[in-house]
């Protein structure tokens, strides 16, 4: 992104001091959007509401307890440098901590000072295996091939499996990628190709984790709650255990007209203005969550019922084409969710102590360790400390989960999601060679594990039209933000994604005169997609004449054709004309 678009400061939209803005959903996608709103489209802090069915603030983005009862944190992130709409976000908004600073600057100096270096990536009994290599065989080879250049109109409806062969499913780039990123065999090939596209800056070095950025606390404490406290300070209005049940609109569907609610089981309808907007997170990642610990079992919600924003969602859906198909997301449980564990381990530091001496780096530096033997497809990682600001000393905390829950463990003869968080120890412990810990730790560890029913429904397979544009052809006060809204170029399951649609609801909705972010286009970056190849033909230094593809003479005009559908399927460069274009 040029700084010359970036630093500009817009003026504020013609009469924005009279419109009012409500957001549904008080996730780090809201959160995003009311910042754009304030800082950049200078819209008063008292007109924007934060509409939240939750008690807390920050929707997936959770993290609380106390040491004595035990932590709780649902996910993991792994942040990198080229999330331009969250960095952007962070350099706004000022450091609780540390006068002076931003909560990019603490989370710049801690990465700085605590980089992530990972030789325990993958492991079998305890040991490193070799996970270096990324050379694949030739069919293998034209899988990546079509998945990187064929247009996403031919990927639809497929999944990673319809285009790769069963062998690239036991190659180290699979082994190493699936896990960091919760990829299933079953997920879409779509979703697949705009990862490889979107970080191809980072497979050169990714068995090693070099680029992977953490936050120096729990993203709780280290992003929502900073950015909470500057919203509120900036006068937005947070109204929580409110829980939004349909949108009204008008007949032709394109402006709202009020929002239906209900809190404490009693009903209200809120009016909406034509003037004002509406941005709604139209789905939840966690939606439905339910919890177990060290003796309980994570109950799964098959329910259909109550999805919450979800549900209002497929309301929407009914009336129109153009708000997308939200059961091609969350129409199969059993293929959207899985199950993580959080250990709070108090006055046991042997099992902490062990994987420092295994890994040759200090907890927290080492990153996401997984197990390819497991038939749970187990990963962990255990952090630094302190991860909560009120951590004692003596307690460690770290997160896991098992992509393929539904099956029966390698030490636990049971599937994972009918087993406590006792057990999940255990099983975690035999993939480290450690059950001589096992009484040990299980007597001075606290276990809350999460069953999430939707956790990568936005992986399931789909079609361009299936998630709505983040402002539907024709609709005037109404904008989708968060993990479930079409961002050409941009990848879900990231904080990314929902940074970036509540960027381009708030400044498309606005009218604000300010160029939205592009993606990072290190794809078409020539330096990258030499690192890429090396990496992936294992070639070290330069390249040599036996490193080029052989060309068949018989094939010139099919290799033409291929090249031509490529170059032609380049996004155009963004134009350099730095006035409004007049359409």
């Amino acid at each position: 992104m040029k700084i010359y678009d970036l630093k500009y400061n817009a003026k504020a939209p013609e009469g924005i001091e009279n419109r009012k803005a409500y957001i549904i959903g008080g996730g780090i996608a809201g959160l995003s959007a009311a910042v754009y709103l304030v800082d950049d489209i200078h819209m008063p802090g008292k007109n924007i509401t934060i509409l939240e069915s939750a008690k807390a603030i920050g929707g997936s983005m959770d993290g609380n307890g106390a040491a004595k009862t035990g932590y709780l944190c649902r996910g993991e992130r792994e942040l990198e440098p080229n999330m331009e709409c969250l960095w952007n976000i962070c350099s706004k908004v000022p450091s609780l901590r540390n006068e002076g600073r931003t909560i990019l600057d603490d989370i710049w100096d801690y990465n700085y000072h605590h980089p992530l270096h990972n030789e325990y990536r993958l492991v079998v009994q305890g040991k490193a295996i070799p996970c270096h290599d990324f050379t694949m065989d030739d069919e293998c080879m034209q899988a990546m091939h079509k998945v990187l250049f064929a247009p996403e109109s031919e990927l639809e409806g497929k999944t990673i499996e319809d285009i790769f062969p069963e062998s690239f499913f036991h190659a180290n780039l699979w082994l190493t990628f699936h896990n960091m990123l919760a990829f299933k065999r079953y997920h879409s090939a779509i979703e697949a190709k705009r990862y490889f596209r979107r970080f191809t800056h980072f497979m050169p070095e990714s068995d090693y984790e070099h680029g992977i950025i953490h936050t120096d606390l729990n993203e709780y404490d280290a992003l929502i709650l900073p950015i909470h406290k500057w919203l509120e300070s900036k006068g937005v209005q947070f109204r929580t255990g409110l829980s939004v049940k349909e949108i009204l609109m008008t007949e032709d569907n394109n402006t709202v007209t009020g929002l239906r609610y209900e809190v404490e089981d009693k009903e209200y309808t809120l009016p909406v203005a034509q003037r004002d907007m509406v941005l709604f997170t139209n789905g939840s990642m966690t939606q439905n969550s339910f919890f177990g610990d060290n003796k309980t079992v994570a109950f799964t919600d098959y329910g259909t019922e109550n999805r919450g924003v979800f549900s209002v969602w497929e309301k929407l859906a009914k009336r129109d084409a153009k708000f997308g198909k939200p059961e091609k997301f969350i129409g199969d449980v059993d293929k959207s969710k899985w199950m993580s564990f959080f250990p709070t381990i108090t006055d046991c530091p042997e099992f902490y102590a062990r994987l420092e001496r295994a890994s040759g780096r200090p907890i927290g530096t080492s990153g996401i360790i997984s197990f390819p033997e497991s038939n749970w497809d187990i990963s962990y990682i255990p952090y630094h400390a302190p991860y909560f600001p009120d951590q004692p000393a003596n307690v460690q905390v770290g997160w896991g989960y098992g992509l393929y829950g539904e099956k029966v463990g390698n030490y636990v003869k049971k599937p994972m999601c009918e087993c406590t968080g006792d057990e999940i120890m255990v099983e975690l412990l035999f993939h480290f060679d450690m059950l001589d810990l096992k009484d040990e730790l299980r007597s001075h560890t606290y276990v809350s594990t999460c069953m999430m029913p939707y956790i990568t429904s936005q992986f399931m397979p789909r079609e361009i039209a299936d998630r709505p544009k983040v402002v539907p052809e024709g609709c005037t006060n109404l904008g989708f933000i968060g993990q479930f809204v079409e961002t050409p170029e941009d990848a879900v399951f990231t904080v990314e994604t929902s940074c970036r649609t509540g960027m381009y609801a708030a400044y498309a909705l606005s009218g604000v005169e300010k160029k939205s972010l592009e993606v990072a286009p290190t794809f078409y970056d020539l330096r990258y997609i030499i690192g890429q190849i090396k990496k992936l033909k294992n070639i070290e230094g330069e390249f040599t004449s036996k490193d080029l593809p052989k060309v068949n003479p018989l094939k010139i005009k099919e290799i033409e054709k291929e090249a031509l559908a490529f170059i032609n399927n380049v996004e155009p460069y963004p134009s350099l004309f730095p006035g409004k274009v007049h359409k």
